[in-house]
Formats: C-alpha cells, sequence, structure tokens
C-alpha cells in the first residue's frame, strides 16, 4: 500500500504489482540477486497452525502470469542455477516478492508493518493522485 501512495511506476492491482516484481527481480541480474540480503518475513511463509506455532502451513496459491515474463523468468533462473543458486520457481517468486518489500521497506525508511489480522487488501486499490474520469469529466 505504500508504493500506491508513494512511487509512481506501482502498478494498482495485484497480479499487475507481481508482474512489476517478477520484471524488477529479473532485471536485477544473477549478480544483483546474489548479494540480496533478504530479512526473513514470517508473514510470506504462511500461517501458524494454533496447534503447532512453530510450524508454518505453506501458501499455495495460483495467480496467472504473462507467457512471456514466465520464459524470462525461466531464463533467470537458470541463470543463477550457472552460479550455483538453485530455486524452484516458487522460492525465486519469493525473493521476488521479499526484495520488492524490502526496497518498499528502504523508501519508507522504516520496516513497513505487516496488516493486521482480519484485513486485506483491496484487489483494485486507487493510486494516490490519480483522478477517475467519468462521462461528466474528472472529479
Amino acid at each position: 500500500m505504500y508504493d500506491l501512495r508513494h512511487h509512481p511506476e506501482t502498478p494498482a492491482g495485484f497480479i499487475q504489482w507481481l508482474h512489476w516484481v517478477i520484471e524488477l527481480h529479473i532485471r536485477r541480474g544473477v549478480s544483483g540477486r546474489r548479494v540480496l540480503d533478504l530479512p526473513p518475513r514470517r508473514e510470506l511463509a504462511g500461517k501458524a497452525d494454533p496447534k503447532h506455532p512453530n510450524k508454518v502451513v505453506g501458501l499455495t496459491r495460483h495467480h496467472p502470469l504473462r507467457a512471456d515474463l514466465v520464459s524470462a523468468m525461466d531464463a533467470a533462473i537458470r541463470a543463477d542455477q550457472d552460479d550455483d543458486r538453485y530455486l524452484t520457481r516458487s522460492a525465486w517468486i519469493q525473493d521476488a516478492v521479499q526484495a520488492a518489500i524490502a526496497d518498499t521497506d528502504n523508501r519508507a525508511g522504516r520496516r513497513l508493518p505487516p496488516l493486521p489480522d482480519g484485513i486485506r487488501l483491496p484487489t483494485q486499490p486507487r493510486k494516490a493522485g490519480r483522478r477517475e474520469v467519468t462521462s461528466s469529466g474528472p472529479t
């Protein structure tokens, strides 16, 4: 949500944001991805089982990605493998998301808090500074 208000290139929808994050991670290149020092973020790892608080349940979500982006991502994953970094697609995407969150934290000058329990992000939030246009003109 921070980037929706403060970064002019951030897409407003989650799937578009995920594409953007993956594209940025591809552009980091092998050496850029190798030197990332990503802090562990438990909220990306899934929800803890209340009966077993130390055990984390994984996330399984399907998000459709553009075919050209998948091809570019697979090429980046192969390049990382040539550099002795072996990640599954899922782990590579999680690294991309963690790197994007770390970048946002750095832009904000602090670690941004997770959303409170029970709060979900809107699927199509409005970006700050954008004005809606209707048939009668800007609002």
